[in-house]
């Protein structure tokens, strides 16, 4: 059977990156012919531009950008590099866009088309777009047998009535419905009227041994230094603090990964040029893991590593329910005071709650691939 998955494949984005490979690793495996569909609108090419959205920028804003590119460029064009073979080796995916537009994939044909994960229904609101977008809602490509979600994001939801009539409407478009987050749950199911079901990030489905096998990086540094890997997606000065204590109380070094190079920062605790394999390392190999960001949570499970989660604000939602259903809440913090270190995580209880979710999430896709 031919299927095709539609999301966010030339994000500079670890999670984003990462959850792509995953899904396509697992529905690979059960025998099928698998392929991203190279769907990647201006308006997302633009926010990994060198300079994003460029022309609209002020004079004295242009001149600004540049000077600071000017300083990170070689940092930027490395991590960038990374990415990019990333997505070359694991999806294919040439230089240039296969289609750039909605209407550039109105010929193409799939048995099934999988529309996720990561958060492919959130709202835009770049300068090229605002909204939601038909694409991720379905809507396209218009050839395809069936079409599912699995595990849709909204990221943060804020919708109003006029928002729920345009999703009862373009809902429709899919023969079943998975999401990732139990608010998302409840307002998909308000608004069509019918269950659907929750299930787990695409990460979840590889095991610790496939992660390893990816991990062929030879540029990382050998860390002999036990550290604390501080995954900062969301900017957060109060999980700078936590870390900083985190550090002073182990006396671990901190090892710092940023969403995007940041030039002006040249202290050794920043990894700047972090490629997806080597992100699998650094979690794979820290003592303790914290992170503003759901994948750095997910890949410390998968690992199983001691982890704290905080400084995400409205972003929460997806880490509260994957830590709610594993029984492990108290790990997303709302503050910065050192919890009792001695408190370990019981792995032995968390990977049972785990391959429960594991199992009816494969169900899921077992049950759509099946009924094709």
């Amino acid at each position: 059977m031919k299927v095709g998955i539609l999301t966010y494949q030339r994000a500079h984005n670890y999670g984003a990156l990462l959850q792509a490979y995953a899904l396509q690793s697992y529905v690979r495996s059960q025998g099928h012919e698998v392929n991203m569909i190279d769907y990647w609108p201006e308006y997302h090419a633009q926010d990994y531009k060198l300079i994003p959205y460029f022309k609209s920028i002020s004079s004295l804003g242009k001149i600004k950008s540049i000077v600071i590119l000017m300083i990170g460029l070689r940092r930027i064009l490395q991590r960038a590099y990374g990415y990019k073979k990333f997505m070359k080796q694991n999806f294919n995916l040439s230089s240039k866009v296969a289609y750039p537009t909605e209407s550039s994939m109105k010929d193409i044909n799939y048995d099934l088309v999988i529309y996720g994960s990561d958060q492919i229904w959130r709202r835009s609101n770049y300068p090229l777009f605002k909204g939601f977008s038909d694409v991720f809602f379905g809507f396209y490509p218009i050839n395809a047998s069936k079409k599912i979600t699995y595990a849709a994001s909204m990221g943060i939801i804020n919708v109003d009535d006029q928002d729920k009539i345009y999703l009862a409407k373009m809902l429709k478009n899919f023969d079943a419905i998975s999401v990732r987050e139990e608010e998302l749950k409840e307002l998909v199911e308000e608004v069509i009227e019918e269950k659907v079901s929750l299930v787990l990030d695409p990460v979840f489905l590889l095991t610790k041994k496939q992660w390893l096998s990816l991990n062929n990086s030879s540029e990382l540094p050998k860390k002999k230094e036990k550290y604390i890997f501080f995954y900062q997606l969301t900017p957060s000065e109060e999980a700078i603090e936590f870390v900083d204590k985190l550090s002073a109380h182990y006396g671990y070094k901190i090892i710092e990964v940023r969403g995007r190079v940041e030039p002006l920062l040249f202290e050794k605790r920043y990894y700047q040029t972090a490629n997806p394999n080597d992100f699998i390392d650094l979690i794979a190999n820290a003592e303790i893991v914290v992170s503003t960001s759901f994948h750095g949570v997910a890949f410390s499970l998968i690992f199983e590593k001691e982890f704290y989660a905080l400084g995400m604000g409205k972003n929460s939602g997806r880490v509260q329910t994957l830590l709610d259903n594993l029984n492990i809440s108290e790990r997303l913090l709302s503050h910065t005071n050192l919890p009792n270190t001695n408190d370990k995580i019981n792995y032995e209880v968390v990977s049972l709650n785990l391959q429960r979710l594991k199992l009816h999430s494969e169900n899921y896709i077992l049950t759509n691939l099946n009924n094709c």
